[in-house]
């Protein structure tokens, strides 16, 4: 159109546009995956009168815990020094996986997976059994669960159905590619994240003790902030019509 790069520029901005860069999101959703998006959050919301249940939720949710946590952040220095060199993530860090089972309680139950373990049917039957038996000592313990985990596949599977329904908990079925109406995802391990950074560690060990000091620093306030705020977000899918929080 015989306009430079910076004129066009020029004119977006006089017009009052500013140049944003798209954020990330986990998936590019179809009408389908935003039907479900507003039928789960829909279901969420009319469940009870109130929201009382949601002290009884239990949310289970895994994540990468990286052994080298390098961070680059900006350096105040002076002009004529340069800055701390900072090392590149390598391309296959070593990492263990967390579980962690939680509520507006705090930390019912966490572990790390074992070196050289996969996650089955098995295996999470058995994490299933020592939730259960954590319940008996927590403040949930004589009310109803209401229990909400991902749709990995062991989740999924007969045998942790069956296993579930023997449980008597009130399962919660929760829609696919669907980070932010996860309280682990939105909530918790973001600002572990953050606690994260700069951190090292040598052995499972350290990072076992980590996580521990990481869980007992919080404060009431944080946990029942993650999983009270769970309404809004429904409310928010709803209005925006399933895309993302």
């Amino acid at each position: 159109m015989g306009s430079t790069h910076s004129a066009v520029e020029r004119g977006l901005g006089a017009l009052g546009k500013l140049k944003k860069i798209g954020r990330w999101i986990p998936h590019n959703l179809s009408n389908f995956d935003l039907e479900r998006q507003v039928d789960m959050s829909l279901q969420r919301l009319t469940l009870h009168p109130n929201f009382n249940w949601l002290d009884h939720l239990v949310t289970l949710d895994e994540n990468w815990v990286l052994y080298e946590n390098h961070h680059r952040r900006a350096q105040w220095v002076d002009a004529d020094k340069q800055q701390e060199d900072v090392v590149k993530q390598e391309i296959h860090p070593k990492k263990i996986v967390l579980f962690v089972w939680w509520s507006v309680h705090g930390v019912l139950y966490w572990e790390l997976l074992p070196e050289g373990k996969t996650i089955t049917t098995d295996y999470y039957s058995s994490q299933l059994q020592k939730v259960k038996s954590k319940l008996k000592t927590s403040p949930l313990h004589g009310h109803r669960v209401h229990y909400l985990h991902d749709n990995a596949r062991p989740h999924t599977a007969k045998t942790t159905k069956f296993l579930l329904a023997t449980f008597h908990w009130t399962l919660l079925a929760h829609p696919p590619y669907s980070p932010d109406l996860a309280p682990s995802d939105y909530h918790l391990f973001s600002n572990m994240h953050q606690s994260l950074e700069g951190q090292d560690f040598k052995t499972k060990s350290e990072v076992e003790k980590w996580v521990q000091k990481y869980f007992d620093s919080k404060q009431p306030e944080f946990w029942q902030k993650g999983i009270e705020s769970l309404p809004t977000k429904w409310h928010t899918v709803v209005d925006k019509c399933g895309n993302y929080v």
